[in-house]
């Protein structure tokens, strides 16, 4: 998706807790107001209704999801390498 242009719209507050509480199950997030990420919840959401929609007969490409990675992943990513780096560096100096 290289082209992305922003769309904008009104819904319901209802309609909007219930993406929210969709994208904290799917796309938690520390640091977003919301406790999620909207933005990937909503296009999860529109994939899944235009499929549903058409039959089937149009099905769009979900993005790769692995590129990207939040803070928080890598925080904790970092965190278990120095770990196990202090536990070699232990057991080396023992």
């Amino acid at each position: 998706m290289t082209d992305k242009m922003m769309l904008n719209f009104r819904c319901p507050g209802e309609l909007l807790d219930a993406i929210d509480a969709i994208g904290q199950e799917r796309y938690p997030s520390d640091t977003a107001k919301h406790g999620c990420d909207r933005t990937k919840t909503l296009l999860d959401i529109v994939r899944a209704g235009i499929e549903a929609l058409s039959g089937g007969s149009v099905v769009l490409q979900a993005p790769d999801s692995s590129v990207r990675r939040s803070k928080t992943e890598n925080t904790m990513d970092i965190e278990a390498r120095f770990a196990a780096i202090e536990e070699r560096l232990g057991k080396l100096r023992a």
